[in-house]
C-alpha cells in the first residue's frame, strides 16, 4: 500500500511539471525567426488542409451511407436479397458523387498549393 502511495505521488509529481511546461510552452510569445513563422503557417495550412479534406470524405460518405440504407430498405420490402442491394448502390452512391467529390479535392489541393507558396514566399522574403 505505501508503495502504491509513493509511486502515485512520484507519478502526480512528473505529471504536474509536465503539464506545468506544457502550459509555460503554450503561452509563450510567436517566434520572430522568418524560418519558424514560415513553418508554422505551413503546419496552420497543412491543418486547415486535413480537416477540409475529412470533412469532404464526411460528407461523401453520408450521400453513400444514404443511399444505400434507402435500398437495402427497399430490398427488404420487396424480398430481395439486401447484400446485393447494398453492393449495387454502393457503387452507385460512389459513382454518382465522384465528380462532385473529386472536384472539390482538387479544389482543396488548390487552395492547400496557393497557402503554402504564400507561407514559403513570405518566409523567403524575411531570410
Amino acid at each position: 500500500m505505501k508503495k502504491q502511495l509513493a509511486m502515485l505521488v512520484v507519478l502526480s509529481a512528473i505529471g504536474g511539471a509536465a503539464f506545468a511546461q506544457g502550459g509555460a510552452l503554450a503561452q509563450a510569445p510567436a517566434s520572430t525567426d522568418p524560418v519558424v513563422q514560415m513553418r508554422m503557417a505551413e503546419r496552420e495550412a497543412n491543418a486547415k488542409y486535413a480537416a477540409a479534406l475529412l470533412q469532404a470524405y464526411a460528407e461523401r460518405q453520408s450521400k453513400v451511407s444514404a443511399a444505400v440504407e434507402a435500398a437495402v430498405k427497399d430490398a427488404d420490402a420487396k424480398g430481395k436479397d439486401p447484400l446485393v442491394a447494398k453492393r449495387d448502390a454502393h457503387a452507385k452512391a460512389v459513382k454518382a458523387t465522384e465528380k462532385d467529390y473529386e472536384a472539390k479535392l482538387a479544389a482543396l489541393k488548390a487552395e492547400h498549393k496557393a497557402a503554402t507558396a504564400a507561407a514559403k514566399k513570405k518566409g523567403a522574403a524575411k531570410g
